[in-house]
Formats: structure tokens, C-alpha cells, sequence
């Protein structure tokens, strides 16, 4: 009996915390803030003691959030300072650890599927970001 419940817990999708960086943090609520609604995703934003954060289970958020911070580095509104460049890429890491990314195009990704253990590593975002690269046929 145990070992059927066991197996229940194991097929549920895991929930995933991913904290926003502070220097996008106004940025994050302002997508949350729109209606309609950019994604789901922002909209499930919400401030945990001094951090701002999104919680959930669903690899539709991880894409959006990954797509964005990838988007915001390849492709910036306004030009990029270092600690706006180095948030982006943060937040990249973080959705880059929980799940794997292929690129589409020259500066959006999509998840693919969850990985079976988050990985460690800070610097798994700048190893994507060079992968995605050169499978773009673009310098890393």
C-alpha cells in the first residue's frame, strides 16, 4: 500500500521556486500588473519576505521565464548595463537548473522537459548561452 502511494508522489510535478533577481523585480511586477496577462507565469509572482519570487509546476512558466531573461540579454529594449545584464543571466540560470532548454532562434529558448534533479552549478547559464550560440552559427 505504502508503495503505491509512493509512486503517486513521484508522477506529481515538482513545484519550482524561482526567485527574481532585485534589478528586475519592477519589471517582473509590471508584466504581472498587465491585462491581459503576457503569461500565467507573472502573474504568479508574488513578494516572500525580501524576495520576489514565481512558484510553480508547470514547464509552460519555466519557457516563459527562461525565454524572457534570454530575450532580455540577446535582444535588450534599451542598452544593457552590467548588473541588468548580470540579472538576466541569473535568471536564466535559475530556470536553466530546474529544466532543459533548446533554443529557437537567435534569442528565445524553450523548455523541454524537467530535469530529474536541479542542477548545482552557477555557471549552467553561461554554458547554455555559449551552446545556444553555436548552434545559432553565432561566436560564443
Amino acid at each position: 500500500m505504502k508503495i503505491n502511494q509512493l509512486c503517486i508522489v513521484d508522477n506529481l510535478p515538482r513545484m519550482v521556486v524561482i526567485c527574481i533577481p532585485p534589478e528586475l523585480e519592477e519589471e517582473a511586477r509590471a508584466l504581472a500588473a498587465e491585462e491581459p496577462p503576457v503569461h500565467p507565469a507573472w502573474k504568479k509572482a508574488m513578494r516572500r519576505g525580501r524576495h520576489f519570487v514565481i512558484t510553480t509546476n508547470e514547464l509552460d512558466d519555466i519557457t516563459e521565464i527562461a525565454d524572457y531573461a534570454r530575450a532580455g540579454i540577446e535582444e535588450p529594449a534599451m542598452p544593457l548595463n552590467k548588473t541588468k545584464r548580470q540579472a538576466y543571466s541569473i535568471l536564466l540560470d535559475r530556470a536553466y537548473r530546474h529544466a532543459e532548454l533548446v533554443p529557437m532562434g537567435e534569442c528565445h529558448c524553450l523548455a523541454t522537459k524537467w530535469r530529474p534533479r536541479p542542477l548545482r552549478s552557477s555557471q549552467s547559464a553561461a554554458r547554455a548561452l555559449s551552446s545556444f550560440r553555436k548552434k545559432n552559427g553565432r561566436r560564443a
